[in-house]
């Protein structure tokens, strides 16, 4: 026996030592820099944390600053982000670099700077501009290339800046501002958040979301410097819930000026702002438009007067509550302790009339209950207990959960199911969570809340859409109680549901060949206006109806469009064209036939092409004329590594990151070459014997 353990020993400790040497996302040899050999002890920038004893190898880290700038005005937000990257080694580069943006936000610009030198991008299908951007690099010419890997995370890559070089990629996005409650909110993520790849789910661009994650032990290299400017509105109050800020004042208040008050920061957070509006200065309807020569284009919104007197309303409906909290090792810091305490909160504002149940998962699921237990003061105390007692480990196996907590029977008749979602969203099966979700929702609503500093909001937003809900982000410094209790009050008021919109010419009838994204419209909530981006005929003034059911029977409310507050903006064609490519790419989602596939995938690359969007299959690319690198000579690509999440646990991360099938094989082989020396080396005592 003790033969057989002396030779297992060490193939079980490489099996063991494999996954956390490896669990992390882009770890995989599609990830690798390529820097291996070539820039082995080359000088870098790096600042390094480590022990003396003990410091990190050396790293490469050739983005040095992004600068981010952001104008609000009239509900629509402008964005200017240039990102700066110097070559601090002694062979040419190529940095590649994955980073977030709004999943709201279209990209309307792209150029690579050198010194004086703009090159500007077009926009090309993206096996083309990939073709396009590989010639370049390879014949030695400065190229640049923008491709989409989801609605809110975009991969750079520029090539051939030589030692000592700096280079810009500057880029230019719209997206309509967020709008609830008498606050506009501006958002922007500065980190992805680590994927986790579920090992039962193909993700066949798993490689591309996952970059590499900068080592705590070694400081960033990369700062974020920031300003917000803020015009046209009548602002009350401008507050931050992640950033410390100063804020400016000009003009007699009709321009605000919000800047970091450190002046730069680290790339590990999302920034958010809430814009406070004087109250009463919330306008019926307003309309951003662009007059081209055979049709206006407008962003349009509106607000539905949704209250309604105590006496009309119905009474509330019992509701059936179906809570589901992500408790994997991403969650681990600071984002349990905040999903916990919304839950929380959530339990305490249940009645004795509703039911609930809770569903933890990460590498597995469990439940509080099986079944929907009915809000008795006992029953929710042993919940309190239940949430009290979750901790955060291994790794984010949501579509098993999500599937086992929508197939919970509601044994009530005209209950009101609602699924709360409560996760950092971080995992990279998005498609096949939302799929889950379309075919499995029947007349349940989802309310999704984004936890952390870094959530996956394209998820959150996109599930809470199918799910005919909102989505909420709960933020390090928010107050969890206020989030609920408004969470909590949107229910308790009431929603206009089946929303129509119809369009009149000035004579009262109906205007055709008018089209309106999104489709259908969705639910509309107390406190949230209607928003639509429409291709209208040219000069169009005539009226916009809402119509929906609300307690009590339906309603319609006309907005006349001729009085409305206009501004222009050049971009709101590529919003409209924007909103044809999320409609068509939610038909794709929505069908498994490869002959639609097909189809749809064509229609998307047309829309894109006209209106020059980057989607997933079409990108912008930049190359330069001229050669400035010898095409034999050597060029190193370097994978620009992120940080890890603000509030993230570094060892529990670097533990349960991921769930590579490549780790289980490698443990696999560790044991098989165990026993096949086993075997070798008993055979020949058999043989004496």
């Amino acid at each position: 026996m003790r033969y057989v353990i002396r030779l297992l020993l060490p193939a079980l400790v490489v099996a063991l030592l494999a996954g956390p040497l490896m669990a992390r996302p882009g770890s995989g040899p599609e990830n690798s820099s390529g820097i291996a050999g070539i820039l082995t002890g080359i000088p870098t920038s790096v600042r390094e944390r480590a022990p003396a004893d003990k410091p990190p190898k050396p790293v490469v880290l050739p983005l040095k600053n992004t600068d981010v700038q952001l104008h609000l005005s009239g509900g629509l937000i402008e964005g200017e982000v240039t990102q700066l990257f110097t070559n601090n080694t002694n062979t040419a580069l190529e940095a590649i670099y994955v980073f977030p943006l709004p999943s709201e936000a279209t990209v309307t610009s792209m150029e690579l700077r050198v010194g004086e030198r703009v090159i500007r991008s077009v926009v090309k299908e993206r096996d083309e501009a990939r073709e396009e951007y590989e010639k370049a690099r390879t014949e030695g010419r400065k190229a640049a290339l923008l491709e989409e890997e989801r609605p809110n995370m975009f991969t750079t890559s520029v090539a051939n800046f030589h030692p000592g070089e700096t280079v810009r990629i500057h880029f230019t996005y719209l997206q309509a501002a967020e709008y609830q409650k008498g606050k506009y909110g501006v958002t922007f993520p500065m980190v992805v958040g680590p994927r986790y790849i579920p090992g039962s789910i193909p993700v066949p661009d798993a490689a591309r979301i996952t970059p590499p994650i900068l080592h705590p032990a070694i400081a960033a290299g990369h700062g974020v410097t920031l300003r917000a400017t803020i015009t046209g509105l009548p602002v009350k109050e401008i507050t931050s819930n992640t950033h410390a800020i100063r804020t400016t004042t000009r003009d007699g208040g009709k321009i605000h000026k919000v800047d970091l008050r450190e002046g730069e920061t680290l790339p590990n957070a999302e920034f958010h702002l809430d814009i406070a509006l004087a109250g009463g200065t919330e306008p019926e309807v307003s309309m951003i438009t662009n007059d081209a020569h055979d049709a206006t284009f407008a962003l349009v919104t509106v607000f539905p007067p949704l209250g309604v007197t105590a006496d009309k309303l119905p009474p509330r409906a019992r509701r059936d509550v179906l809570f589901l909290i992500d408790t994997s090792g991403s969650m681990d810091g600071e984002s349990i302790g905040q999903a916990q305490a919304g839950l929380l909160r959530c339990l305490d504002m249940l009645q004795t009339e509703d039911a609930f149940t809770i569903v933890r998962f990460s590498s597995d699921y469990s439940a509080f209950a099986p079944a929907l237990r009915p809000a008795t003061p006992q029953n929710v105390n042993a919940a309190r207990g239940f949430v009290r007692g979750l901790r955060a480990d291994g790794g984010t196996e949501m579509q098993k959960a999500l599937d086992y907590t929508l197939s919970i029977p509601s044994e009530r008749e005209n209950a009101l199911r609602l699924v709360v979602f409560m996760t950092d969203g971080d995992v990279g099966n998005e498609a096949s969570l939302m799929r889950l979700l379309d075919a499995k929702l029947g007349s349940a609503r989802v309310f999704t809340f984004g936890i952390g500093s870094a959530p996956n909001e394209f998820l959150m937003r996109r599930l809470a859409e199918i799910g005919r809900g909102q989505s909420r982000f709960i933020r390090s410094h928010e107050d969890i109680g206020a989030v609920m209790s408004g969470f909590f009050r949107t229910l308790d008021q009431p929603a206009m549901t089946n929303v129509r919109l119809d369009w009149r010419k000035k004579d009262g009838k109906l205007a055709s060949g008018l089209v309106a994204y999104p489709q259908p419209c969705p639910d509309v909530f107390v406190d949230r206006p209607v928003q639509v981006v429409a291709k209208l005929p040219p000069g169009f003034d005539g009226t916009l109806e809402v119509s929906g059911k609300l307690p009590g029977g339906s309603m319609t409310y006309t907005f006349p469009l001729g009085a409305a507050a206009r501004t222009r903006h050049d971009g709101i064609p590529t919003l409209f064209g924007q909103g044809v490519v999320n409609d068509l790419m939610y038909q794709r989602l929505r069908t498994n036939d490869d002959a639609d596939l097909k189809k749809l995938r064509a229609k998307v690359v047309t829309a894109a092409l006209d209106y020059q969007l980057i989607t997933e299959f079409t990108s912008r690319v930049a190359v330069e004329e001229k050669v400035t690198r010898t095409p034999d000579g050597k060029l190193a690509s370097v994978n620009v590594p992120t940080m890890l999440p603000r509030g993230w646990n570094p060892s529990s991360f670097f533990q349960t990151a991921t769930n590579d099938p490549l780790l289980l094989l490698l443990g696999l082989a560790a044991i098989v070459t165990g026993l096949v020396m086993l075997l070798l080396l008993a055979i020949p005592r058999r043989a004496k014997a």
